[in-house]
């Protein structure tokens, strides 16, 4: 398929897995709901499993509305209603529209016969050429190099009922299973014979031990890391402190939070932000996350836009502030109270002459009254 019939803002994705993963990720797919994923996810599987190596829906192996809606499990609305919003997301583009002799141009309502009888609709993977722009080139890199299992090898397997690329192990194997799969974990045998040394739970006394390992240096939560180095070193930090960062690596973590720590967030903030709106209001949890990095941009989208302004104030920079204002006033009140020593210290030369004349006069008063008496 000649790539000049996609349009120029749209690439052919080179992969099934980053093109799931673009989807997984869509900023407008953050807040569905369960039901609206179950149904997306199921209409995405059949269009995976439907696509030749050129990533177009081939009908000869069954890409028609009606087959894969029906293998998808949902009714042929919802699963125009998945396409359509696939298409306006540059996700999907359509290259043959499906038509019928009755309805297509040129058969006058299916009185003249073109030899072409129904045509199915064909579809190419997309993606965004401003989405692959704005991905981290380490992430991009690991999602075009991924291998796994063709979509063309799943559907040569009817066997293995489970969408590529997930794989499960049945409970109990079908008979038509090209090998034999068992559940039962092997045991391993140790020969009584070998001379197998006992393990005691800490050394005896006497013998020269170890020191206590060294506690690993994590990234303080209250600075802001400036290059790459240090961003992973705090999103390593940021996955110790918060467990559901756990499911994403430390550099998938980095790109989704480049642009928060390139406005001078903290770990600290970025916890705060996680947890808490601008105004103050706790976001509230019903369950875990489907897809964390959906789930990440969402929280800090009402704090920092995609160009990476900030759109509220970070609670580092309102603790700075604060400790600012803080300081100053105490510079203030330092300067008062030394002004009001030094005032004690040095009274008013005029005062003073004033108060030493009036001691005078009163010691020169005394000091005569006897002369005059005699």
């Amino acid at each position: 398929m000649p790539d000049g019939l996609i349009p120029d803002t749209l690439i052919r994705v080179p992969t099934l897995v980053l093109w799931l993963h673009v989807i997984q990720s869509h900023p407008d797919a953050a807040g569905r709901r369960a039901d609206w994923w179950r149904n997306t996810t199921a209409v995405v599987w059949q269009l995976l499993l439907h696509v030749d190596s050129d990533m177009v829906t081939s009908p000869r192996k069954g890409a028609t509305w009606e087959l894969l809606a029906a293998k998808a499990g949902v009714s042929r609305r919802t699963f125009a209603d998945r396409l359509r919003w696939l298409r306006e997301r540059g996700l999907l583009h359509t290259l043959v529209s499906g038509s019928t002799p009755r309805h297509r141009p040129g058969c006058r309502g299916g009185r003249v016969d073109d030899g072409l009888g129904n045509l199915a609709a064909q579809y190419v993977l997309t993606v965004p050429r401003a989405v692959l722009d704005a991905m981290d080139f380490e992430e991009l890199e690991r999602l075009t190099s991924t291998t796994h299992p063709t979509p063309q090898t799943l559907a040569e397997e009817p066997w293995q009922d489970v969408p590529w690329p997930v794989e499960v192990l049945p409970a109990k194997p079908p008979a038509d299973l090209p090998v034999e799969v068992t559940c039962t974990p092997c045991v391993s045998m140790v020969a009584l014979s070998e001379n197998i040394s006992p393990v005691y739970a800490r050394e005896e006394s006497g013998q020269s031990g170890t020191s206590p390992a060294t506690p690993e240096r994590t990234w303080p939560s209250t600075v802001t890391p400036e290059n790459k180095s240090q961003m992973l070193q705090a999103c390593r930090r940021l996955r110790d402190d918060v467990p559901v960062l756990r499911r994403i690596s430390p550099q998938h973590l980095r790109s989704l939070l480049r642009s928060s720590f390139s406005a001078g967030a903290t770990v600290s903030d970025v916890k705060y932000m996680l947890n808490v709106n601008p105004d103050g209001r706790p976001w509230g949890y019903t369950d875990e996350p489907r897809w964390l990095p959906g789930w990440i941009r969402y929280r800090l989208a009402p704090w920092i836009d995609d160009s990476g302004t900030l759109l509220a104030r970070l609670p580092s920079q309102a603790v700075a502030e604060a400790n600012r204002r803080r300081l100053r006033e105490q510079a203030e009140r330092a300067e008062q109270l030394a002004e009001a020593r030094r005032n004690r210290a040095a009274p008013d030369p005029e005062l003073l002459a004033g108060l030493r004349a009036r001691l005078e006069a009163v010691r020169g008063g005394v000091g005569g009254s006897p002369g005059k008496a005699a």
